[in-house]
């Protein structure tokens, strides 16, 4: 089955009604694609996030951090099949510095952006924001401090295993977007995107499959 893409004035307003759900957080995430031999709508522009999540509040609560030290070494070009692109689809040779998601969520201490799109199949588009995690905030922190800005609104949250970099992944859907996020001992990112119309349970686990690829090709244990 094939979805035809949304026209970016059409994403931006299917964005918009998932703020008015109280997901505007996740609209600075990240878009993923699909599979299963079908398409997915393809985002075009997120909104900025504006729905602050103090993290730093939930460290002393928090369980140990599992997992080796890490770091983010790059923001790849590609990824297995993913080639990343601007917003009208054409490759790009670096990932865009973004200054708001560090501004509106207390654990994010820096922050980039990108699209991937594999090959020339335009429906099947991921967008990825991640970046270094602020100093002493614990993975769960990190994600209880993004899912905070939901304000209760996100449905069939599941926990996702994270891969041999540890840490932690998180996913769910709220106002028909799909959301994974993983937040390990240095490092988070947040993927989202909008799939066909009754998929978003099925594809959650899809989705959730794609974290550990791009973590391996962007993240380096260190220490």
């Amino acid at each position: 089955m094939t979805v035809a893409g949304l026209s970016p004035g059409r994403w931006a307003a299917a964005r918009g009604a998932a703020a008015a759900l109280g997901t505007a957080a996740a609209l600075g995430a990240a878009a993923l694609v699909a599979g299963c031999g079908g398409g997915q709508s393809t985002p075009h522009g997120p909104a900025s996030p504006r729905a602050p999540a103090a993290a730093g509040s939930h460290a002393a609560a928090s369980p140990a951090p599992s997992g080796p030290a890490t770091e983010i070494v790059s923001y790849p070009v590609r990824v297995g099949g993913y080639r990343l692109v601007n917003k009208a689809d054409h490759p790009v040779g670096a990932a865009t510095k973004d200054l708001k998601f560090p501004q509106s969520f207390s654990f994010a201490a820096t922050a980039r952006d990108g699209y991937y799109l594999p090959g020339h199949q335009k429906h099947q588009i991921v967008y990825l924001i991640a970046g270094r995690l602020a100093q002493g905030v614990p993975p769960a922190a990190a994600i209880t401090g993004y899912l905070g800005s939901f304000s209760g609104r996100e449905l069939h949250l599941t926990t996702e295993p994270a891969g041999p970099l540890g840490g932690a992944v998180k996913c769910w859907v709220a106002g028909g977007i799909t959301f994974c996020m993983w937040a390990d001992n240095g490092t988070y990112g947040v993927f989202d995107y909008q799939p066909p119309l009754g998929l978003d349970t099925a594809l959650i686990h899809h989705l959730a499959g794609l974290v550990p690829r791009f973590r391996q090709a962007m993240e380096r244990a260190h220490g």
